[in-house]
């Protein structure tokens, strides 16, 4: 049941949506007619509000893609689509410690909390201080707890070695993170970088072979909606273009410094 505090998403007759925080006596206005925040309670998930211009408003449960694309914004956004592929690439699973430079609005850092789980641990360092409180509200606002912000260059961080099963950069020189980042990232995981533009992955591919990274791949991952209202069906004609560039390395071990082994004659012996 729906209470003040909660989040919910209002679905407009052409399908727009609207973001409202709930409060007692609140009101929600719109060109089609306003609705008070106790009529929404009172709809629920899944139900439907009357405005004061007899339109119907949808009330559904938002979704973490419907959240950062609505909440405010400090920085640009990492798009959903690139969010998803990022948790992808990095092979989060629960519990995980995953170390995150560039905060931005906080939209990744969610991702990577929700791939994490509760057990798990998101560390975001974010150089302005602005885009960090804007990033600290937004994840309040969603109510995610397993995220620790750190205002700073993450290259001056003092962080342990090995002690991260991930890492994931939004900063537009990653290259000058890397001692620290690499230094931190378990032998064998994986480090993502989101860049606006080829030049940056070129940059950042050179860079990094002074470090044991491996270049798996780069990919730009591409999203097409669709329009379809029976029998009509066709491409909306407002489409989200190129965001960014996604660069997966793999931390290896540095060449001539392979795992011991035991020593030689307690082998195999041979059969009777």
């Amino acid at each position: 049941m729906l209470k003040p505090g909660d989040l919910v998403l209002l679905l407009d007759p052409k399908a727009r949506r609207y973001l409202v925080r709930l409060k007692e006596g609140g009101r929600f206005g719109h060109h089609v007619g306003g609705v008070t925040h106790e009529q929404i309670i009172a709809a629920g998930y899944g139900g439907r509000v009357r405005t004061t211009k007899d339109a119907w408003l949808q009330v559904v449960r938002p979704s973490l893609e419907d959240y950062v694309l609505l909440m405010k914004r400090g920085a640009a956004v990492t798009y959903p689509k690139d969010a998803a592929a990022i948790v992808l690439m990095l092979d989060l699973a629960p519990g995980e410690k995953v170390l995150e430079a560039g905060s931005g609005s906080g939209a990744l850092a969610l991702f990577l909390s929700r791939a994490v789980g509760p057990q798990g641990l998101v560390v975001s360092y974010e150089r302005r201080s602005d885009f960090l409180e804007r990033a600290r509200a937004n994840v309040a606002g969603w109510g995610a707890d397993n995220i620790d912000f750190y205002h700073g260059d993450l290259a001056d961080a003092d962080l342990e070695p090995e002690r991260f099963d991930a890492v994931a950069l939004d900063v537009m020189e990653p290259w000058k993170v890397f001692d620290t980042s690499v230094r931190s990232l378990k032998t064998g995981r994986q480090l993502v970088l989101y860049l606006p533009n080829i030049t940056q992955v070129v940059q950042a591919a050179t860079e990094a072979a002074g470090f044991p990274l491996l270049l798996r791949r780069v990919v730009e991952v591409g999203h097409r909606e669709w329009d379809v209202r029976p029998p009509v069906a066709h491409p909306h004609f407002r489409q989200v273009g190129h965001t960014a560039f996604l660069v997966q390395f793999t931390k290896v071990r540095p060449v001539g410094r392979q795992p011991q082994h035991e020593e030689e004659g307690g082998g195999e012996t041979g059969g009777g």
